[in-house]
């Protein structure tokens, strides 16, 4: 059989490998967040049902939840500039804003900090996070 791609490798609910800025931005957050709040990677979230969309899935690159609110964070690499991703990505992204999320879409074009950690500092990312994340 063919190789399977790191994205659908990492689609897997039992998944345990990470990707570089993902691990990092958990870390960052982590540091960043006050306590009470628990930061998941890969957060499986199923059944959303919207009435427009049907019923969708969502793996959250991280899930940020604590009190009463519950935070999704995607980290948008190269592979989500692709159209049809990106309409799949907008209707995933409203189906979890009708079941309660907040979605934050931490782009690396935008926020390239996490994404080249050899060039930018580990403040300079922290701010970039502060920046863009607003519980």
């Amino acid at each position: 059989m063919g190789r399977m791609s790191h994205i659908r490798r990492n689609m897997k609910e039992e998944n345990t490998e990470y990707r570089p800025e993902q691990m990092y931005c958990k870390e960052l957050l982590k540091e960043l967040l006050p306590k009470g709040y628990e930061v998941i990677l890969e957060h499986p979230v199923k059944n959303l049902d919207h009435p427009e969309l049907g019923r969708k899935a969502a793996i959250l690159d991280i899930a940020v939840i604590g009190m009463d609110s519950k935070y999704g964070i995607r980290l948008m690499g190269a592979v989500h500039d692709n159209k049809k991703k990106q309409i799949k990505d907008q209707d995933q992204k409203l189906a979890l804003i009708e079941y309660d999320w907040k979605v934050f879409d931490f782009s690396y074009y935008d926020m390239p900090e996490l994404w080249n950690q050899k060039k930018y500092t580990k403040q300079e990312a922290k701010d970039s996070i502060t920046r863009n994340f607003k519980l």
